[in-house]
């Protein structure tokens, strides 16, 4: 059936109206975007720059400003004793991407301890290590410089062929379990853990503190995951 003249006129006047007069995007939606987790930039002092971020400058005021707001602060206790001071974010929104954003901050080892002695209270986990939320708030913290960020996927998207897209060949790996293996790219300060069974874990150092594991092994391909 043959459309009408009249009518294809019309639709393309329609058209172009809407055009001419719908909002013209803003600069956000027009700027090519920096902060995507694969845009790790390396910098001559060793350090590297990650969400826009620089770690080993960038304070948590900053990462406040990227990220958005704190869902809290907490020391955290290994099993063997070591002390790191972390702040963690809620969801976080990078492009098509979905996330949870941990960030660890520099502190001595007396004001870790200073920090611990003073939580309230303490929770476990199943890996033995203890959390210690803070009920302090971020303002005396907001100068610390960031030494770390983790970043974990809302959704399990990023598989291997995904990650080998994006970041490379690693430059060494682990295997972690059954189901779980620890890729490294140690130019990039970089560490990425793909577990079958749960979320990714994507976990920035500035090059220049990156230390492989003493047990890593040479890369080897695997078999690409099917979701």
């Amino acid at each position: 059936m043959k459309i009408p003249l009249s009518i294809l006129a019309i639709v393309a006047v329609l058209l172009f109206a809407f055009y001419l007069f719908a909002p013209k995007p803003g600069p956000e939606v027009l700027r090519e975007r920096t902060d995507l987790p694969w845009q790790i930039t390396v910098n001559p002092d060793g350090g590297s720059r990650v969400f826009d971020l620089n770690l080993g400058e960038a304070t948590l005021a900053d990462a406040i400003a990227k990220f958005g707001g704190l869902e809290g602060l907490a020391i955290f206790q290994s099993e063997s004793g070591e002390l790191a001071l972390e702040a963690f974010f809620g969801k976080v929104q990078f492009g098509p991407l979905d996330a949870k954003v941990l960030v660890g901050l520099e502190a001595s080892t007396d004001e870790l301890t200073a920090l611990r002695d003073g939580a309230a209270q303490r929770e476990g986990s199943p890996s033995g290590d203890w959390k210690f939320p803070l009920s302090s708030g971020p303002d005396p913290h907001l100068t610390r410089r960031l030494t770390l960020i983790t970043y974990i996927p809302g959704t399990r998207n990023l598989d291997h062929e995904f990650i080998l897209d994006r970041f490379g060949q690693p430059g060494a790996m682990l295997r972690e379990s059954e189901h779980a293996v620890s890729w490294f790219y140690p130019n990039y300060g970089l560490s990425i853990l793909i577990d079958d069974k749960t979320k990714e874990v994507l976990e920035y150092q500035a090059p220049r503190d990156f230390r492989l594991p003493e047990d890593v092994i040479p890369y080897v391909p695997v078999p690409v995951r099917q979701n």
